[in-house]
C-alpha cells in the first residue's frame, strides 16, 4: 500500500512527497519512487515555485508556512537544525551541546525530521564523516545518503 500525497514534486535527486495540515505542510519527505502530483492549493504552488529556485541554486532560504509535529525534544532540536544557514553545516555535537544533550537523540530527532530541506538536517555532520541521512548511517550506502551528498553539494 502507498501512502497517499497532497502533492509529489519531481526534484533532480528523487521525488519529494508532500502533505498538509491546516493549510500548512506537514510532512516534506524524500521517497523511494512517486509520480508527479501537482496541487492547486497555493501553498502547493508556492512550495513547487521554490523547490524550483532551489534546485536551481537561486534561493537559499524558504519561505513557506510549516506545521512541525513531533516531541517537545525533537522540535528543540529541529528548531536549532533551522538555525544552520545555507552552505553551512553543524556536527550533531554541536547541537547536543547547545541542548545539554547527546549526539545520538540529535541524530534520532533528524532522522525523523518530517520536513526534510524545508528544515536542513542534511547540514547536520558527524564530526569526521557526513553523518546519517533518513535513517541511513554513514558507513552504509544508499539512496538517501547520496541525496544528503547532494543537497551539501548543491549548497556550497
Amino acid at each position: 500500500m502507498s501512502k497517499n500525497f497532497e502533492m509529489i514534486y519531481i526534484s533532480p535527486i528523487g521525488p519529494i512527497g508532500v502533505n498538509l495540515d491546516n493549510g500548512k505542510i506537514c510532512e516534506l519527505k524524500f521517497i523511494k519512487k512517486g509520480k508527479e502530483i501537482k496541487s492547486k492549493r497555493k501553498i502547493c504552488i508556492d512550495l513547487n515555485s521554490q523547490l524550483d529556485l532551489y534546485f536551481k541554486k537561486k534561493l537559499n532560504h524558504f519561505n513557506i508556512p510549516f506545521l512541525l509535529n513531533g516531541s517537545k525534544y525533537q522540535k528543540l532540536v529541529l528548531n536549532e537544525v533551522l538555525k544552520i544557514s545555507y552552505g553551512n553545516t553543524l556536527c550533531y555535537s554541536d547541537i547536543a551541546k547547545k541542548l545539554n544533550s547527546h549526539p545520538r537523540p540529535v541524530g534520532n530527532a533528524c532522522r525523523n525530521n518530517p520536513l526534510q530541506i524545508l528544515i536542513p538536517c542534511h547540514r547536520v555532520t558527524g564530526k569526521n564523516n557526513i553523518g546519517g541521512y533518513s535513517g541511513q548511517g554513514a558507513k552504509t550506502s544508499g539512496n538517501f545518503l547520496y541525496i544528503k551528498k547532494v543537497l551539501l553539494d548543491l549548497e556550497h
